[in-house]
């Protein structure tokens, strides 16, 4: 008896080893994924300024890496400045650039301390950057926020009032321009991209749906104009094998756990040798010792 729908995936000719690199930007599914690619053993750098979740967003974080590691040429200084620190209201330092978890209390230290350790992970992860063969996106929402007297889109709003902001949809037209650049401009990298299978019900059902249809739409176009974009579909997977509530976590809008070792399993099934899953699984062991003995 057929049960449920099965997601066709074609199996790329090129795969991921253990000898490259790997960039993962994007929604806190991205971290997801990526934490998942740490545990079994390969070289992968995680969100280094936090949580995106826009295209907006990543394409800024993709020219400051690049232009920092001197993949692009820029003539404005790609580092972060004085003037791009923000005392929070609850006595923390941000930016817009970065999520809140990159954040430092003031009892932790001075703006000069953040803005320092703002720019040396700046630099370590355009050193990552620069030497990684594989960019993984994960883009959750269509919608941005941009700061209010500027055409700069944020990265988080830190709960800063709503007023600083204007909220905009950004149109797959759009989307797909800023992903077209994206490939163009870093030609020698792999791109695999994927829509987070996480509901944004900020927007309203229909809204989700709209915003992530948006999404869908601007990557199928930019795969079809670019080489070195492809995609993955975690969000089809979710939405036509694993459609039942109780893959999802309580609060029924993240994929639960189990949710999210399936996907990544079609994710290694997909882009990852056969010959590497025994080292895979070592890996895993290792990586499983290790954290016990940090307990």
């Amino acid at each position: 008896m057929k049960i449920l729908t099965t997601v066709d995936i074609p199996k790329p000719e090129k795969q991921i080893d253990f000898s490259g690199k790997i960039l993962c930007l994007g929604s806190c599914f991205a971290d997801s994924m990526g934490e998942k690619l740490v545990q079994y053993g390969f070289d992968c750098l995680i969100n280094p300024f936090g949580t995106l979740y826009n295209v907006c967003s990543v394409f800024n974080t993709l020219m400051r890496l690049g232009a920092v590691s001197g993949l692009l040429r820029s003539t404005d200084n790609p580092l972060f400045a004085k003037e791009d620190v923000i005392l929070h209201p609850d006595g923390k330092y941000v930016t817009w650039s970065h999520h809140s978890r990159c954040s430092l209390r003031q009892s932790e230290g001075t703006a000069e301390d953040f803005l320092e350790k703002a720019n040396r992970e700046l630099r370590q992860a355009s050193d990552f950057f620069l030497k990684a063969d594989t960019v993984v996106i994960t883009l959750g929402t269509s919608y941005v926020f941009k700061l209010k007297g500027t055409d700069f889109v944020v990265s988080n709003c830190h709960k800063f009032p709503a007023k600083d902001f204007e909220r905009l949809f950004v149109p797959a037209e759009e989307q797909t321009d800023i992903l077209r650049q994206i490939a163009q401009m870093f030609p020698a990298k792999r791109f695999i991209l994927t829509v987070s299978p996480i509901r944004h019900l900020a927007d309203g059902a229909h809204g989700n749906r709209i915003s992530k249809a948006s999404i869908l739409l601007a990557i199928d176009r930019a795969i079809a104009e670019s080489d070195n974009l492809e995609y993955f579909p975690s969000y089809e997977i979710m939405l036509d094998e694993l459609r039942d509530y109780r893959w999802y976590a309580d609060d029924l809008v993240h994929p639960s756990e189990a949710a999210v070792k399936y996907i990544f399993e079609r994710f290694t099934d997909t882009f990852i040798a056969e010959s590497f899953k025994e080292k895979m699984q070592q890996n895993l062991k290792a990586w499983k010792a290790s954290q016990h003995e940090k307990r």
